[in-house]
């Protein structure tokens, strides 16, 4: 069964992706990102490429053959990946093939609203959820 965390009150949500990319990828996981179209792809992939002086995080923008441990995509074509990170505001397609599916919440009203809205769906069908505040992460 899918594995669900929920990361709320994050100030920036491509710095999280960022922190939780640099675990997942030492760990060798390999991660899907999930976005609503091309341009939020290559926004996050500009901030992936710029975001750390000291390290860089192998990613690709769409669904390729390719290995790398990052795809970025907004069809999503399901690779078999480990994780499933959640930028758009509803439920993604065949999230439950994922050993765990990573949801960020901003401080934004509407961003709250629709993740309360995932939040109740994944609960409703009995997945296991964690929720994180991301103020109280050390």
């Amino acid at each position: 069964m899918t594995y669900i965390d929920f990361y709320f009150n994050v100030e920036n949500k491509f710095n999280k992706i960022h922190e939780i990319l640099e675990k997942e990828i030492f760990r060798k996981r390999k991660i899907h990102i999930s976005v609503s179209d091309l341009n939020v792809a290559e926004l996050l992939s500009d901030f992936l490429y710029t975001a750390s002086l000291t390290s860089f995080l192998p990613h690709m923008i769409g669904n390729h053959e390719e290995r790398t441990p990052v795809h970025i995509d907004w069809e999503h074509k399901p690779l078999s990946d480990d994780f499933m990170v959640n930028l758009k505001p509803d439920i993604p397609s065949s999230f439950s093939r994922y050993l765990r599916l990573i949801e960020i919440v901003s401080n934004d009203e509407e961003d709250k609203k629709q993740a309360r809205d995932r939040l109740k769906f994944y609960r409703d069908r009995g997945y296991e959820i964690k929720l994180i505040d991301a103020t109280k992460e050390i």
